[in-house]
C-alpha cells in the first residue's frame, strides 16, 4: 500500500481513521491551534495515546510557524508533547499499522484546515518494523515539554531583543530547554567551514547552518559553534580522558561510531569526514579551548589548550 496523496485527501483518511485509533504518533516541525484544535476533537471519544514531536525554536513561534497556545491545549488534553530543535520530518503514525509521510505539518496551512493552504504531498505505507524503530527514535530523542517549561519558553521569547540576529533564535538557554543527549550525523558539519550544505537550506535550524549563516561575524559564529552538540561532546572526550594521553584521529573516530544514533548507522567514511570538517572548525572558531597538533608524521591529535 502506497501512493502519494495531497493534505486535503491526508486530513480525510486521518478524519476516519484517527477516532478510532488506539495510539498516534506525530512528528511535524510546526504545529498550531487550528490542526490541534482540529486533532483534540478527532481522539475526544476514543482517548488514544498520542505522542507530538516538534521543532519549536525559539524563532518557529515568533514567526508564529507554531504556537505555544497549540501546545499548552495538547499537554491539557493528555497528549504528550516534545522538542527536537532540529526536526525536520512530517510523520504521521497510526496504531502499528499506518503511517503518512510528506511536507504536511500539524498546522491549518499544512492539512488544508484554512482557506488559504498550502500545496503538500504525502505517501501513505504500511508500517513495518524498520520505520517504526525510526519513529520510536526520534521521540525517545526529543525532550518532554510541561505547562512549566512552555511558560519559560514564553518569557524567555518575551525577552529577546527584537534586533536579535536569527541565528541567536534557534536554540533555548540550557535553562529554559536542554539538549537532547542523542548524537546524529546532523548535528555535525557536514561540510567545510565557510560552505553551506543542501541539508542547511532544508533545514536552517540545524546548528551547522545557523553557524553559517552568522559567519560574517565571528564572534557570534564562535559563541553558536561553542555552543553545538558536536563541539560540546568532542570537548567532553578531550577534558574527561582519564587515559591522560592525547587522542587520535582514530580514537575518536571510534568514540563517535558508537556515540551516534542515527539507524542505519552512518559508514566509517563519512564519519571520518564529518570528524574532519569538525576539526577544522575548531581551527576557526575554538582554539582558544582545544589545540590539534600533529606529532612527527602520526595523524591529528587533540588536546586542551595548556594554560
Amino acid at each position: 500500500m502506497s501512493g502519494l496523496i495531497s493534505n486535503r485527501e491526508l486530513t480525510k483518511e486521518l478524519e476516519t481513521i484517527i477516532p478510532n485509533c488506539k495510539s498516534l504518533k506525530i512528528i511535524s516541525a510546526f504545529m498550531t491551534q487550528p490542526a490541534t484544535c482540529w486533532l483534540s476533537q478527532l481522539v475526544g471519544g476514543n482517548r488514544p495515546s498520542v505522542k507530538l514531536v516538534g521543532r519549536f525554536t525559539p524563532l518557529d513561534f515568533i514567526q508564529g510557524s507554531s504556537d505555544l497556545g497549540a501546545l499548552r491545549d495538547c499537554i491539557a488534553q493528555g497528549f504528550q508533547v516534545k522538542a527536537l530543535t532540529n526536526l525536520h520530518a512530517k510523520i504521521f503514525q497510526i496504531d502499528e499499522e499506518t503511517i503518512f509521510s510528506g511536507s504536511a505539518n500539524l498546522t491549518g496551512k499544512g492539512l488544508a484546515l484554512v482557506n488559504d493552504c498550502n500545496v503538500e504531498a504525502c505517501n501513505k505505507v504500511q508500517a513495518s518494523s524498520s520505520s517504526k524503530e525510526f519513529i520510536n527514535k526520534i521521540i525517545n530523542s526529543a525532550s518532554e515539554l510541561t505547562l512549566e517549561i512552555i511558560d519559560e519558553m514564553e518569557q524567555y521569547i518575551q525577552s529577546i531583543d527584537a534586533t536579535c540576529k536569527p541565528e541567536l533564535q534557534m536554540t533555548w538557554p540550557e535553562h529554559v530547554l536542554p539538549q537532547s543527549k542523542e548524537l546524529f550525523v546532523s548535528d555535525f558539519p557536514l561540510v567545510k567551514p565557510g560552505h553551506f550544505a543542501k541539508e542547511y537550506e532544508f533545514n536552517p535550524s540545524l546548528q551547522f547552518a545557523q553557524i553559517e549563516n552568522a559567519r560574517e561575524d565571528k564572534e557570534v559564529a564562535s559563541m553558536l559553534f561553542k555552543q553545538s552538540k558536536a563541539y560540546r561532546w568532542l570537548k567532553s572526550q578531550v577534558y574527561n580522558n582519564l587515559g591522560g594521553r592525547d587522542l587520535g584521529f582514530g580514537q575518536i573516530s571510534r568514540l563517535l561510531h558508537d556515540a551516534l544514533s542515527d539507524d542505519p548507522a552512518p559508514y566509517r567514511k563519512e564519519i571520518k569526514e564529518i570528524q574532519a570538517n569538525l576539526y577544522l572548525y575548531i581551527k576557526t572558531y575554538a582554539s582558544d579551548e582545544l589545540e590539534i597538533l600533529i606529532p612527527g608524521k602520526r595523524s591529528e591529535v587533540l588536546r586542551k589548550v595548556r594554560d
